[in-house]
């Protein structure tokens, strides 16, 4: 069975992570179109079982032009569109034998620019709860064109949807607080920075450009977030999940303590903020990447992030 799906999941940070989540806010709960219809494929398939090991049957040989998509059990809450950040776990199996079925969790951001058609079109519109059945030929699994083989081949996928984040915070806008960079954000969510003039700062300080209504972060626990990263002085950016195209998820930790983990000073900023929350970080050296730097930070840098909170797995 081709490989394209578990390059996109991170499933071995997953796997190691707690599977409660805690549903994101600010999304519709209104109608959703999807962007993939039920076919003649993905009707054929059904699955018995627990989220993540359900047992899959389905008539082989799997064949289909495009995505086909049937919600086998429909969920609640806010509708996933594009751009949108969908959390779950997932049974896929070859097309042309049953009993190939793997297991992997997996957190996806309906993004095609980095992920593949296929998933984003049998995801688009899934709520929390939904159980949904997916057939998705090779030529939509994939981004690199070299992996596709020829023909209408397609593969079997059946996503449990545990929760759905919103592409971006939705909180409530604050009042600017004086001595901080400037942000502003475009439609989509994503934060534009200015760096003010004089002296670089040398003080941790962080402030909430936008305040959530969800609960309340605490130390060890798993964010979802977008973020973006500038070193002060020269203002390049040395990290960015909008122009990744893909959230992360971060234990909110020292990085020294887990690889997972942040710089000690946006672990202290995090802790309390609420989900859904904006918040703007400034991180001198010794709160952040010290005497000895990163990629893209060089040593002794002052940095800044600007996080947005999207949602949090509760410390296990």
């Amino acid at each position: 069975m081709r490989k394209t799906f578990a390059l996109i999941l991170s499933a071995a940070l997953l796997a190691s992570l707690s599977a409660c989540a805690t549903a994101g806010s600010g999304l519709d709960e209104g109608s959703c179109t999807p962007l993939a219809d039920p076919g003649s494929a993905s009707e054929t398939i059904t699955a018995s079982g627990d989220p993540g090991s359900a047992k899959l049957d389905f008539a082989t040989p799997l064949v289909a032009k495009k995505t086909e998509r049937s919600v086998l059990t429909e969920g609640t809450g806010p509708a996933a569109e594009v751009g949108d950040v969908i959390w779950g776990k997932a049974v896929l199996a070859s097309g042309t034998d049953t009993t190939s079925a793997q297991q992997t969790p997996f957190m996806i951001t309906l993004d095609k620019t980095v992920t593949p058609v296929g998933f984003t079109d049998a995801l688009a519109c899934a709520r929390a709860g939904d159980r949904i059945a997916a057939v998705i030929p090779a030529a939509q699994a994939t981004t690199d064109a070299t992996q596709v083989p020829s023909g209408d081949s397609a593969d079997a996928y059946v996503f449990d949807i545990t929760s759905v984040y919103p592409g971006s915070a939705p909180g409530a806008p604050q009042p600017a607080e004086a001595g901080f960079p400037s942000v502003v954000t475009a439609p989509d969510g994503r934060p534009g920075v200015t760096i003010p003039s004089g002296d670089v700062p040398t003080d941790l300080r962080f402030t909430t450009l936008k305040k959530g209504s969800g609960a309340t972060v605490a130390e060890n626990d798993v964010l979802v977030m977008q973020s973006l990263g500038i070193v002060w002085k020269d203002k390049s950016v040395f990290e960015s999940t909008w122009k990744d195209g893909m959230a992360t998820q971060k234990l909110v930790t020292d990085i020294s303590a887990n690889k997972n983990g942040v710089v000690p000073g946006l672990a202290k900023a995090l802790v309390g903020q609420t989900i859904g929350s904006q918040v703007l970080v400034v991180v001198p050296p010794a709160d952040g990447f010290g005497d000895t730097g990163s990629t893209g930070v060089p040593a002794g840098s002052t940095v800044v992030y600007v996080v947005d909170i999207l949602g949090a797995n509760p410390a296990s």
